[in-house]
């Protein structure tokens, strides 16, 4: 048994969870387990496609120096399909033994940024704007666009022998036969193959959701694995995951596991990476985890940290709450939502994983709905500071007893930045600032949790109620604590949703990165 497996079993042993917590987190120094030992020769290259051009497509190529298969991960051709570029650049990172491993993780950059299927240069043209039906036909060899043309001499000039492209659907189609979602899709000589990769992401899914295996006429006409078989001779496949009522994390994660079987059976990797979402340990950018399941609106948040060249940011749900994923952030961030939702979602055992991972140096952020996560308050709060909240509960005329903490619909509150503040969150003074029922923070009763430092005051409130009156005003807007050798800050208002503050998410991140 090896060192992530011993400490998954202590892990989930409820009478060893506290006392080797911490432990587990110091041993467990490498994540990413290399695939092989003594690969010394693996060599990285990167660039963009159109440089200066408005659709400028950035490639990584992982080259072992170890005769093998050529393979190509492409994720993000259709803007709108998030799980897909997140997996791929996810998978870029994994530690391959053999062979030459291609990732192009946002083919449509533009339209990923703008969160639609098309390319926005093509958005009215019928024929041009969807980049999966331009990638040439026996019928009309040469791709239609500038984009797909490039993008398409790039792939002839690496050759690669087997392509996965990465994509999602709007139902599940086992459910809705119109939609592809949770499909494997391959050409009928695959389907040997292609049933295994099934089977892997079909293993812990309920049987009525599960993946169906498309292999009777294979990729689309016009789309480039379909491009790949028919001009390369490549072993080409569509992997569709199911974007209705599921997280991009578990999506992200069902993708991760296909290409991750993929890779076993064809010899580059000797172990699983499924939990494998970030560059190693001793990387020079920041790694930042942002949780997206039930109770998450994580959009925004991302949005600040994607074009941050310093740091490198992903999403993680419940399934990830485990030393081998947590192991790998630097700075993990609770957003905007539901903090009860999110708390339940995580778990007693997650939230316990959490503490440890604090413990041990790992920051943590939690913004309006996380700052409740953060708190003391709750049975599912995460108890990282001696903090209650005031969510009192008051009799109301006509209306009958009303919850304190819902303070009405969003607005822009004053919050104040003080001195201690002030080189932390990288501004002074008071602010005009997005605020949607953050947590109204006080002291708690739990002298065995750290106390919290003070660093932003509301100076003007938002209620609904009488009872609410003055109950904000001059009330933590923003606090920090230490808890281990860790640090936790709790963000009442939205920095991330208030225009041209984005920054100041991005300082807390340095601030709060892992001790």
């Amino acid at each position: 048994m090896n060192l992530v497996s011993q400490s998954s079993r202590f892990l989930l042993d409820g009478n060893h969870l506290k006392i080797h917590g911490l432990l587990i987190w110091l041993l467990l120094s490498v994540v990413c387990i290399p695939a092989a030992s003594g690969q010394t020769k693996t060599k990285l290259r990167e660039g963009k496609l159109g440089t200066g051009t408005s659709w400028e497509t950035r490639w990584h190529v992982i080259e072992t120096g170890v005769p093998g298969p050529t393979v190509l991960i492409v994720g993000g051709i259709h803007g709108n399909e998030p799980a897909g570029f997140r997996a791929a650049d996810q998978v870029r990172h994994w530690p391959i033994n053999r062979g030459k491993l291609i990732v192009i993780p946002k083919l449509n950059r533009l339209g990923v940024e703008a969160n639609i299927r098309w390319s926005p240069d093509h958005r009215n043209d019928r024929e041009a704007r969807d980049l999966n039906r331009n990638f040439g036909t026996l019928e009309q060899p040469k791709p239609r666009t500038d984009h797909c043309q490039a993008i398409w001499k790039f792939i002839e000039s690496e050759r690669p022998g087997w392509i996965f492209d990465l994509h999602e659907g709007f139902d599940f189609h086992r459910i809705n036969p119109k939609s592809v979602g949770s499909s494997v899709i391959a050409f009928p000589d695959q389907t040997k193959f292609a049933t295994k990769l099934q089977m892997a992401v079909n293993e812990k899914i309920p049987e009525a959701l599960q993946f169906d295996l498309l292999d009777r006429s294979g990729p689309v006409v016009g789309s480039l694995a379909r491009a790949g078989r028919e001009k390369l001779g490549a072993n080409s496949f569509i992997l569709e995951t199911t974007f209705k009522n599921q997280s991009i994390s578990k999506r992200a994660r069902q993708h991760r596991i296909m290409v991750s079987t993929a890779l076993q059976e064809l010899g580059m990797l000797q172990n699983s990476q499924v939990d494998c979402l970030m560059p190693q340990s001793g990387s020079a950018r920041l790694r930042v985890g942002v949780f997206d399941d039930a109770g998450a609106s994580e959009s925004k948040v991302m949005r600040v940290l994607d074009p941050a060249d310093h740091l490198v940011a992903t999403v993680f749900g419940p399934d990830d709450v485990k030393v081998e994923v947590l192991s790998q952030l630097d700075v993990l961030i609770f957003p905007g939502g539901s903090g009860s939702a999110q708390g339940k979602a995580i778990g007693p055992e997650g939230r316990e994983v959490i503490r440890n991972y604090v413990k041990s140096g790992g920051g943590v952020i939690g913004i309006c709905a996380g700052a409740y996560l953060c708190s003391s308050h709750y049975q599912w709060s995460l108890n990282l500071m001696n903090a209650k909240v005031f969510n009192v509960m008051v009799d109301i005329p006509e209306l009958g007893s009303k919850s304190m903490w819902y303070r009405g619909k969003a607005t822009n509150v004053e919050v104040e930045v003080n001195q201690l503040g002030k080189p932390i969150l990288g501004i002074s003074g008071t602010h005009s600032i997005r605020y949607q029922n953050g947590p109204i923070l006080s002291r708690g009763d739990r002298p065995d949790l750290p106390e919290f430092s003070t660093l932003a005051h509301f100076r003007t409130e938002n209620g609904i109620y009488e009872a609410q009156k003055n109950t904000m005003v001059n009330t933590p807007a923003v606090v920090e604590s230490l808890f281990g050798k860790g640090r936790v800050i709790a963000i009442s208002p939205h920095f991330e949703s208030t225009k041209n503050y984005g920054k100041v998410i991005l300082d807390t991140v340095n601030y709060v990165k892992r001790r």
